[in-house]
C-alpha cells in the first residue's frame, strides 16, 4: 500500500473489524461491561491484540515524535509508507448514558494546555512536527442506540472536525474513513464507528 489514504482506510477497517472482538471478554472493575468505558490507551492495546499478526505487525505505539520527548501514538510501517498517527476516544456519554461535559473539549478545543491536548491541537502537533508528512488522525468513536442528538452521529462529528480544522489551522485535511461497528455490550456504546483523517501542510 503506498497510498496514505488507503493505509488509514485499512486501518481503520481493521480496528472496527477487531473492536467487537475485543468487546467480548471487556469487562471494567468500576463501569459496566464492554470496551466503551476503558481509556483510550487500554483500548488501543485491547484492539491491537485482536488483530492479525500481519495487520498488528506494521503497526507500533508510543512512538517518540524527533527531537523531543513526547510520543505519537501509532505509527504505520509498509513497504512504502511511514505514517504517524495521534488517536483520541470520541465518547460523548459517559458509563450512565449522561453526556459527558469534557468531552467536546477533547475533541475540538483550539487552545493547547500543557497537561493534555485535544484532537484539533494534536492535527496542528503532527503536521508541524519533524515527523515526514502526511500525518493522519484517528477516533474512536461512540454511540447509544437511537442518539437523539443528530449533532453527535459520526458523520457529524467527522464533518465538523475537518471543518474546525480547515478553520484554525493552515491544514489541508481529508476524511479518509468512517467505518461503523456494532453488537457492543454495554447500553450506552453500543454502536459506532473508527475514524480517520490525512493531514498535510496546507
Amino acid at each position: 500500500m503506498s497510498n496514505p489514504s488507503v493505509v488509514l482506510q485499512q486501518v481503520a477497517r481493521n480496528f472496527a473489524n477487531a473492536i467487537p472482538q475485543a468487546d467480548t471478554g471487556a469487562q471494567h472493575s468500576r463501569w459496566k461491561a464492554g470496551i466503551g468505558p476503558f481509556e483510550e490507551e487500554i483500548q488501543i492495546e485491547m484492539i491491537l491484540d485482536e488483530l492479525p499478526a500481519d495487520c498488528a505487525g506494521e503497526i507500533q505505539t508510543e512512538v517518540p515524535y524527533p527531537g523531543n520527548q513526547q510520543r505519537c501514538d501509532l505509527l504505520v510501517e509498509t513497504d512504502s509508507v511511514r505514517l504517524p498517527i495521534e488517536a483520541k476516544l470520541l465518547r460523548f456519554r459517559l458509563d450512565n448514558g449522561n453526556i459527558d461535559p469534557n468531552m467536546y473539549k477533547s475533541v475540538f478545543s483550539p487552545f493547547p494546555e500543557r497537561s493534555s491536548s485535544s484532537m484539533l491541537t494534536d492535527a496542528e502537533k503532527l503536521v508541524y512536527s519533524d515527523f515526514d508528512q502526511p500525518t493522519g488522525l484517528l477516533g474512536l468513536y461512540y454511540e447509544k442506540s437511537s442518539e437523539e442528538y443528530e449533532q453527535l452521529r459520526a458523520e457529524t462529528i467527522a464533518e465538523k472536525f475537518q471543518q474546525d480544522v480547515s478553520y484554525w489551522y493552515d491544514i489541508d485535511i481529508e476524511t479518509t474513513a468512517i467505518e461503523p461497528f456494532d453488537g457492543l455490550q454495554h447500553p450506552y456504546h453500543q454502536h459506532g464507528a473508527v475514524m480517520t483523517w490525512l493531514l498535510s501542510v496546507d
